[in-house]
């Protein structure tokens, strides 16, 4: 069986879709399909008895036209008169289910809107003119062409781009926001030095003026007091040198009775009331932000401020002459089933000198099982030192350290891909899709070694949705709905070996439930998952035992539960 064309046409001979499946020209073609209108008429008592039936054929020399009505088109499928019948009957029942899948009012108007999705269904059907063995649901399946790794990184972008934009509005607010406190501060130190300047000059000079005499001379007094007044005001802040008590009485009673200087001097402060716009429109601009991000203003300032602290945290002092780091990071892959897919620690010591001159060995010390772990000191270290004692010291004991450089002198790195020992903690996701359209998501979090205390653990699960969940069972933390970029965070401030275990249930609406990975999760502890410990710090000049302060962190690099694992 060897399909020529597959085509729609109107009653009228009118093609609004042809399909061609072998090399053919356009001229060739369009003769066939200009044929068929004619051929139909041609035996109008045999379309009549065969036209109430599901298909029927007509021939030519050397083509067969076997079609179907839909409504009011004709469904064609063009072959060859050596071609399998029945199989073209087949794969006509077939194309007669996909127009109308595509087309939902099988009409002239909506064949021509969707012409193409038309001939990709039928390239599903039909490869070089031969029948493929598909479905219906197999062909909407291809054309759906729907990725969940292309959704997933396409959020990812989004909530990328959005969290710049964010950020990018953020600090203009804050900006705009110092801006105008600065332009208060200076405007609200000028009105007090003119204020203070003109209440002084004119209670002094007018008290003054009017003191000298009540007679003749008191339009001069008057004069001269008021211009000396205003002119040492101006000047420079006179407040101090103003006389107290009286001086204020005689400068408003001044004040009330010469309405012209009290107006312009109004005018003057009502341009800096003016910044009060500004204010408000920040806080306007912020109470957006809270109603896109789906919290209240006073919660999205906290979250801020709290952001704010952990991006800039305060400076800490350390006055030790010896830095010793320990830091690790950690990562982690699940799938949504619980298998652990990968389990990858990395770990270094830093040492970090502040003092020139300064000849030191560090003597490490196991206060666990450290033989999963691979060690690779610093090709500058004595490796028979460290291998014999486990010490840390330099080729050459009398080169000294360099000053003010931090310097990895031992790394160490431990991998697995279903072993959990070295875990830290485990976190698990069950969706489960309910009767209504909704699912359930139960979050389990327990913490598996008991020597570690973990600092700041959060977990984001995405709900690909802006409604708000449903939050059944919550131990231990609280949530934080995003709307705008449709996640929940569950946030725990500590997780110890008193508080190893928590739990969090909600129910959102959702048909999928690959909706809700990947599951991120973030924390950092001050302890190491390595169980390696500095215990001495030797001067290497006097043998005795050097000052050193010793710091350790634990962060994770990535720790994902994802619905599919490649």
């Amino acid at each position: 069986m060897v399909v020529l064309s597959v085509a729609v046409l109107s009653k009228s001979g009118k093609v609004l879709v042809a399909r061609q499946y072998v090399d053919m020209s356009r001229i060739r073609i369009e003769g066939i399909l200009a044929a068929f209108p004619k051929l139909v008429e041609s035996g109008p008592e045999e379309f009549a008895s065969s036209s109430g039936k599901q298909h029927t054929y007509v021939e030519t020399g050397s083509i067969r036209y076997v079609y179907q009505m839909i409504e009011s088109l004709f469904l064609v499928l063009v072959t060859t008169r050596g071609s399998n019948i029945v199989l073209d009957l087949d794969t006509l029942r077939l194309l007669s289910k996909v127009v109308p899948e595509y087309a939902t009012h099988v009409s002239e108007e909506e064949i021509t809107r969707n012409v193409f999705d038309l001939v990709f269904a039928f390239d599903e059907v039909i490869t070089l003119g031969y029948k493929e063995n598909v479905t219906l649901e197999g062909i909407r399946t291809n054309l759906e062409m729907d990725s969940h790794s292309e959704k997933l990184a396409m959020m990812v972008e989004e909530g990328k781009i959005n969290e710049a934009r964010d950020e990018a509005r953020r600090k203009a607010i804050a900006i705009n926001a110092q801006k105008a406190t600065n332009t208060m501060s200076r405007m609200q130190g000028m009105g007090n030095n003119a204020l203070g300047g003109m209440g002084g000059g004119m209670g002094g000079g007018m008290g003054g003026g009017m003191g000298g005499g009540m007679g003749g001379g008191m339009g001069g007094g008057m004069g001269s007091g008021m211009g000396g007044g205003m002119g040492s005001g101006m000047g420079s802040d006179s407040m101090g040198s103003a006389p107290s008590g009286s001086t204020y009485g005689q400068s408003s009673s001044s004040t009330s009775a010469d309405s012209s200087a009290p107006s312009k001097t109004g005018a003057k402060l009502g341009k800096g009331l003016k910044l009060g716009n500004k204010a408000s429109k920040q806080m306007t601009d912020l109470e957006q932000m809270a109603k896109e991000e789906g919290t209240s203003l006073k919660a999205f300032v906290q979250q801020e401020s709290s952001k704010a602290k952990v991006a800039a945290p305060g400076a800490v002092v350390r006055t030790d002459p010896i830095e010793v780091n320990l830091s690790e990071t950690l990562s982690v892959l699940f799938d949504k089933d619980g298998a652990l897919h990968k389990l990858e620690v990395k770990g270094s010591i830093q040492l970090l000198c502040h003092e020139a001159d300064t000849k030191v060995r560090l003597q490490l010390e196991d206060y666990g099982d450290t033989s999963m772990f691979t060690f690779q000191p610093h090709p500058n270290l004595s490796k028979p030192d460290f291998s014999g004692s486990k010490l840390l010291q330099l080729k050459n004991a009398d080169k000294a350290w360099p000053k003010e450089k931090s310097l990895g002198i031992l790394k160490w790195r431990y991998a697995a891909k279903e072993d959990e020992s070295q875990l830290p903690l485990k976190v698990t996701c069950w969706p489960q899709s309910n009767d209504d359209g909704t699912v359930t998501v139960n979050m389990e979090l327990e913490l598996l070694n008991e020597h570690l205390s973990l600092t700041g653990v959060v977990v984001t699960i995405p709900l690909n949705t802006s409604e708000e969940p449903e939050i059944t069972t919550l131990e231990g933390g609280e949530t934080r709905h995003n709307a705008r970029r449709h996640f929940l965070e569950w946030e725990i401030p500590e997780v110890n070996k008193e508080t190893s275990d928590a739990q969090l249930e909600f129910v959102v609406a959702s048909n999928n439930e690959d909706d809700f990975f990947p599951v991120q999760v973030t924390f950092s502890s001050e302890d190491t998952i390595c169980p390696v410990h500095v215990a001495s710090v030797t001067d290497n000049q006097t043998n005795e035992p050097a000052k050193f302060g010793l710091y350790r962190q634990l962060q994770t690099e990535r720790y994902e539960i994802a619905a599919q694992v490649e």
